[in-house]
């Protein structure tokens, strides 16, 4: 019953960035109630600086109706790029209509973090928060924040909007840690604050970690979009979700996508054209990676689907199954398929 959707941990290189708070003695300890327990204790969302802005989800499994809980929206697992996507807009009191947090894993240290929030007719003030042990390890920047552990050094660039606040924050001891650490050493916890302008609003932050070199990244703002590389991994997100834009060889409405070589991985998509080439498009969205004879994907249901092809397939295969029932246009040089909901690997032969 801890508020704690959205929450994540961060290791790497041997090193704790991102965790919880800890050392709480539960009901003796009087800040058990309005912190330990609180979203403010998480590496969650804070909705108008309010430190109890969740509240607990109904049971997923329970009765008709209750479906106010956190859920996952997309996921998938490529080659060189992962990628999910959780809704946890319904535990905020109605003060959003949608909040999702989406990670772009471009293997094999370097995470995009889309937070993507919807407002109702009120803006919000919307504060990611990124709990770490001490105070002292925190660096907060308008353009880059830091967590330093020893000679390790997490980096988080924030790349949207330009207009954010960071802070570090110091953070309450709990009482097993007052009773057994000597000396006290304050904590604290990094956070980032952006507000909503009666659309969606998007804080994207690339999190990649070095042993304290610069690590290779760089990015520009365009008309709709982001775009940049991140240790040599192509990427880019949309600023403004839904809406079709042009990046360098693509023509798309992806939520993000990465690229290398013949390999494009785009995130809740409906419509990918590389080089003016039709790629994918899809009645509703879905997550996938195109290969040049494969495609794997996921889809929250069955949908009709069209596949740019250089010439007709002798056959297609679905997850090992061969599949009848596709067609093929020549002048379009496309197929079009109805794709089953879930994950899939299509073999194009």
């Amino acid at each position: 019953q801890h508020l704690d959707q959205g929450s994540f941990w961060l290791s790497d290189r041997g090193s704790r960035f991102i965790e919880e708070r800890h050392g709480s003695t539960y009901y003796l300890d009087p800040y058990y109630q309005p912190w330990y327990t609180q979203p403010v204790a998480h590496s969650t969302i804070l909705i108008n600086h309010n430190h109890q802005s969740q509240r607990v989800g109904d049971p997923r499994v329970f009765a008709d109706g209750f479906d106010d809980h956190a859920f996952l929206v997309h996921y998938l697992d490529g080659g060189d790029v992962a990628f999910s996507s959780g809704d946890i807009g319904r535990l905020y009191w109605g003060k959003v209509k949608q909040m999702r947090r989406n990670v772009l894993y471009l293997k094999p240290r370097t995470l995009l973090m889309l937070d993507v929030i919807t407002p109702t007719e009120e803006d919000v003030d919307i504060t990611l928060l990124y709990q770490t042990q001490h105070l002292k390890d925190i660096h907060a920047g308008p353009v880059e924040s830091t967590i330093t552990k020893e000679n390790n050094v997490l980096h988080i660039k924030h790349l949207y909007p330009g207009k954010i606040e960071s802070k570090a924050v110091q953070t309450p001891h709990y009482v097993y840690t007052l009773q057994n650490e000597k000396p006290l050493v304050k904590e604290g916890m990094l956070t980032v604050t952006a507000r909503t302008e009666g659309k969606p609003l998007v804080m994207a932050n690339i999190l990649t970690t070095t042993e304290g070199n610069e690590p290779d990244i760089s990015y520009q703002e365009k008309s709709g979009y982001v775009s940049g590389v991140a240790n040599g991994k192509n990427f880019v997100f949309s600023t403004t979700p839904g809406n079709m834009y042009h990046s360098d060889h693509f023509i798309t409405d992806a939520l993000t996508l990465a690229w290398d070589g013949d390999k494009t991985f785009a995130a809740i998509v409906t419509s990918l054209k590389r080089d003016g080439k039709l790629l994918i498009a899809s009645e509703i969205p879905l997550t996938c990676e195109i290969s040049e004879r494969s495609i794997k994907y996921y889809h929250q249901e069955e949908a009709e689907v069209m596949i740019g092809v250089e010439s007709e397939p002798a056959s297609l295969v679905l997850n090992g199954t061969e599949l009848s029932g596709w067609t093929y246009d020549k002048h379009r040089g496309n197929i079009t398929i109805d794709l089953p909901e879930g994950e899939g690997n299509l073999i194009i032969n």
